[in-house]
């Protein structure tokens, strides 16, 4: 939850600070973003990629996870773990639904 704040206060902070146009665009792009979406970025992208899909063996592919998996395995994996993902990344629960639900639909 602090760092979606964080995230918020600081595209609003740059949005009003700049009178460029790209930057004001990408800034109401990200305001626009899934919460969801925005936990991933922060927490997941290093190993699963910007795109889902993995990197290397050890970071599964999660680009069709929300057709074959259920919200509660998904929320599991994340709050427990497994061989190579460490275990509670994501402590905030509305964070953590968030996410879950973020991942239910990459189909």
């Amino acid at each position: 939850m602090k760092r979606f704040l964080l995230s918020l206060m600081a595209v609003v902070i740059l949005s009003a600070c700049t009178s460029n146009k790209e930057t004001t665009e990408e800034s109401r792009v990200a305001s626009e973003m899934h919460r969801g979406e925005v936990v991933y970025k922060q927490t997941c992208v290093g190993c699963h990629g910007v795109d889902l899909r993995g990197r290397g063996s050890s970071a599964k592919d999660l680009s069709q996870i929300g057709s074959e998996k259920s919200p509660e395995y998904i929320r599991s994996i994340i709050e427990n773990g497994t061989r190579s993902m460490p275990s509670d990344l994501v402590t905030d629960e509305e964070d953590l639904d968030a996410l879950v639900e973020w991942l239910m639909e990459q189909k």
